[in-house]
This record gives C-alpha cells, structure tokens and sequence, in this order.
C-alpha cells in the first residue's frame, strides 16, 4: 500500500506541475529555438514516408539526406520535400551499403530507419557507431543477440537509440511500467503478450494506398 500511495502521489505532482510549467514540460518554446536538427531518412516506403510528412511539418527539423534503393520511392520522397517548400535533401540508393555514406555526413545529426526489418539492427549500430541519435522502427531486433548488439553499441558509444513502437509510450502502458517499477506487483516470474495484425494489404497492396486497397501480386503489387 506505501507503494501505491507514492506512485499516485508523484503522478499528482508530475500532473501538477505540467499545469503550471507546460511550456518547459513539453518544450512549446520552439520558436526561440534557433538550431534545427538536421534528419537523415533511411527506407522511405510507406512507414518512412509517413515518418518524412511528419518531419516536413515541424520548424525545428531540417531533412538533410534521403536514402532508399527504390527509385520510385526516392521520387515520392522529393517531390513530398519539393512540395513542402523545403531544401532539396541529398540522396543516396546506389546499393544496399549506401545509407552508410549517409552516416558520414556532418549535416546529419539523427536519422530515422525504416526499411526491412532484417536490416534494423544493422544499421542501428552503424548509425551508433557514426554518433547519430537513432529512431529505428520496429522491430528493432529479430534475434536475442542482436538485442545484445543494440545495448553493447549503445553502452559503448554512448549515442542514443528510440524504438519507434508508439504502443510503448502510450499513458497507460508508461503507468503500468510505473507500477512495475514501483514493485506493485512483487516478482514478475511470467509474460503473455501478442501482437496481432493482419499486414497481407500493407504488405502486398495494391501501389495506390496500403489499407483497404485489397491484396495485389505481381505487376500490380508494390
């Protein structure tokens, strides 16, 4: 019970004082903000793309590099850029290796990854390993030692990673981690979880939206 009153007492004051400072809390002081942090876009399929219109919204973001091995998606991708009335991005896509001649680039501060998930882990640690903070969609990892490859990267260089999963920083998510942490529970000895999600229209649409657009093979498939 003493844990359950101090976890409801600290979300009270946290609450509280996002009221109070909202400004500091949520850092709504953008506009004295001079420096922008320049983004690299790594895949620019339909998750990257989507990932690049939210990153065109914001003033205190430049798009510096765009890389995808998809030409037609590196059109998508400038002509989105060209419409947003912002600087033209530098491209790379010559071969599968080329986004690391991204991560070279000084003008890159952060990159976000959204290509196949075998390449994550991969270029994540490239994208440590060249000083970048890195966003990475998910899923970040497809075996246990490439979440190990993650973590040593991170701990040796110190450059940071965000999992892109939205779920994990949901309200009610971060307040059941709260609890965890708070010992609420006792010992958690056993998990369940699932993720259920039929992807057969995202993955095969049909070139022209990714839901509802019903199953396309062949020429018609992207």
């Amino acid at each position: 019970m003493k844990s359950r009153r101090n976890f409801i007492k600290k979300t009270a004051i946290t609450s509280a004082g996002i009221a109070v400072m909202p400004s500091i809390s949520f850092a709504n002081n953008r506009k004295n903000n001079v420096q922008k942090l320049k983004v690299g876009v790594i895949g620019v399929g339909l998750r990257g793309t989507n990932h690049l219109n939210n990153l065109l919204k914001r003033d205190d973001v430049l798009v510096t590099a765009v890389c995808d091995i998809d030409p037609a998606r590196i059109a998508i991708a400038e002509e989105r850029i060209a419409k947003a009335g912002k600087k033209k991005a530098q491209i790379f896509g010559k071969n599968d290796l080329d986004y690391r001649n991204l991560l070279a680039l000084k003008d890159v501060d952060a990159v976000v990854i959204s290509t196949p998930w075998l390449w994550h882990t991969r270029m994540a640690v490239d994208s440590m390993k060249a000083g970048k903070y890195t966003g990475l969609e998910v899923s970040a990892a497809n075996t246990l030692e490439e979440c190990w490859d993650l973590v040593n990267t991170h701990e040796e260089t110190g450059s940071h990673l965000m999992i892109l999963e939205n779920v994990n920083y949901r309200q009610d998510v971060l307040a059941v981690l709260n609890m965890v942490k708070q010992n609420l529970f006792g010992e958690l000895s056993h998990f369940r979880c699932g993720y259920q999600h039929d992807l057969r229209a995202v993955k095969f649409n049909d070139g022209k939206q990714a839901y509802g657009g019903g199953v396309e093979f062949g020429e018609k498939g992207t």
